[in-house]
């Protein structure tokens, strides 16, 4: 199911480098806080640096069976650029609808989907690679 071409193994695979690159994210942003001591939203931000490149590098061969390119980090990273202000945005809306402390819910049901075929256009579309690197 994972090693397969078909769509739906691409999906999984998605799922996996995604579940794992929040563990990452999370775990370290834990290490830097409380056994290195440094402040939470520095810790934040090294945290989701460091994630965000094993992400990048897992979804490029794991993930769309691709080498890492400028252009398609270019399109990753923009592509994540954009699921962050989707997420903000949805945030703002639902925590008036359902509150504050579930409104990210149904903003992540929106967003992993929606980060997930910006992503995949990243990594297969003609834009993002000009010469085929597969």
């Amino acid at each position: 199911m994972v090693t397969g071409d078909s769509r739906f193994s691409e999906i999984i695979r998605f799922g996996l480098v995604g579940g794992l690159a929040t563990i990452v994210q999370y775990g370290l942003y834990v290490v830097f806080v409380n056994a290195v001591g440094v402040r939470a939203v520095p810790s934040t931000l090294i945290s989701y640096s460091i994630s965000f490149v094993l992400n990048y590098i897992l979804s490029s061969y794991f993930t769309f069976h691709k080498r890492p390119t400028a252009q398609n980090g270019l399109g990753f990273t923009l592509s994540h650029l954009v699921n962050m202000g989707l997420q903000t945005g949805f945030v703002a809306i639902f925590k008036g609808l359902v509150g504050p402390t579930l409104a990210l819910l149904p903003a992540l049901a929106i967003c992993i989907p929606t980060n997930y075929f910006l992503v995949r256009f990243a990594f297969t579309s003609k834009l993002f690679n000009k010469r085929n690197n597969k």
